[in-house]
């Protein structure tokens, strides 16, 4: 269990989340502007698809966190099954959302192979790896609040 002085647990898992998600929007948007293409270029997958499996990723990489964040001393292994959860989230919920949405596994297998083989899974793997190694590092290194020297008096 984390010290009363170290970064409460909750509130150390949100920050962290909220990380993982600009590491998320940035990644895709400045991969996207890179080559020049959409980030999912499958026909008859929508934007609410592609928002639900973000948003479902976000859920599930708080809860894959906070187990590890609770801990004195996690071992930053942990940021690695974190990230790898994280990333197999998505794109489950990606394929679910694309099936829901249109109907048609050759959607979803489209989807699946384009997000699996190309440069978005792993995109997703990376923010989620370095926003849950930065929430463990905070964890582990017992940082808490700013303090003004005279308060420790």
């Amino acid at each position: 269990m984390a010290s009363s002085a170290q970064v409460p647990t909750p509130a150390l898992v949100s920050f962290a989340s909220v990380a993982y998600l600009a590491l998320v929007v940035a990644g895709l948007g400045f991969g996207s502007l890179i080559i020049d293409d959409d980030v999912i270029t499958t026909t008859g997958v929508s934007l609410i698809a592609a928002y639900v499996a973000a948003g479902i990723s976000i859920l599930a990489f708080a809860g894959f966190l906070v187990g590890p964040a609770r801990r004195e001393r996690p071992s930053y292994w942990f940021a690695g099954s974190t990230a790898i959860g994280t990333a197999a989230i998505h794109a489950l919920t990606l394929g679910l959302a694309a099936l829901f949405s249109t109907g048609n596994l050759g959607i979803v297998g489209g989807v699946l192979s384009e997000i699996l083989t190309g440069w978005v899974s792993p995109m997703i793997l990376v923010a989620a790896l370095i926003s849950s190694w930065a929430a463990l590092a905070v964890r582990r290194t017992a940082a808490g609040r700013p303090r003004w020297p005279w308060e420790d008096e």
